[in-house]
């Protein structure tokens, strides 16, 4: 990665963009943040969602992806996570990385695999993952959940033969690889509108 394209989310902690005023909004995008704030009590606004609101036909299909990317899949809460990072870390998405720091210590990830991806080493590799995190994991689906997605993230696609070893993997289910492949893909949009619009974690 360059010089540069590593400054634009060092450079300053003010964001671009939040997105449009409350009291500016139409009816349809306050209708949009009531549905955010509802599924996300945690959270809710923050990260790529007040960019998002800028453009209601946008916000509200990525919200509700979002939503069924994060809750509504049949991979774990912790397996769901250590995907995410793994975007966040080849997205060099500081604010994704540290948001989800804390949600997948929720979810049972040490402390010790966390630092294993190694945010800050900018050669994000399949290499490093197989060396440095799979052998933390406990158990077989979440190493293969793990370098399915690197593999994905590093190549924009996967081999047969790690398609087909993580399916068995997983229970032979096709299904479980297209929500990998949609937690992923969901991720780095996410990703990249933090990055754009310079969005801190608070």
């Amino acid at each position: 990665m360059s010089s540069s394209t590593s400054s634009n989310n060092t450079n300053t902690n003010t964001p671009r963009y939040t997105g449009p005023p409350l009291d500016e909004m139409t009816s349809q995008q306050k209708e949009i943040r009531d549905f955010i704030l509802e599924s996300r009590p945690r959270t809710g606004l923050s990260g790529p969602f007040g960019p998002w609101l800028a453009v209601p036909d946008i916000a509200k299909p990525a919200s509700e992806l979002g939503k069924a990317c994060r809750y509504d899949t049949s991979l774990s809460f912790k397996e769901s996570e250590l995907v995410i990072l793994l975007a966040g870390a080849k997205c060099q998405s500081a604010t994704e990385f540290a948001i989800h720091t804390g949600e997948a210590l929720k979810a049972g990830m040490s402390m010790e695999q966390i630092e294993a991806i190694d945010f800050h080493n900018t050669t994000f590799s399949a290499a490093n993952i197989q060396q440095n995190l799979v052998p933390l994991l406990e158990t077989e689906r979440e190493k293969a959940i793990a370098m399915f997605t690197t593999e994905l993230l590093e190549t924009s696609t996967v081999s047969e033969e790690t398609y087909n070893r993580t399916k068995t993997v997983l229970d032979d289910k096709d299904s479980v690889l297209v929500e990998i492949t949609s937690i992923t893909g969901y991720y780095i949009y996410v990703s990249y509108t933090l990055n754009v619009f310079n969005i801190q974690h608070k």
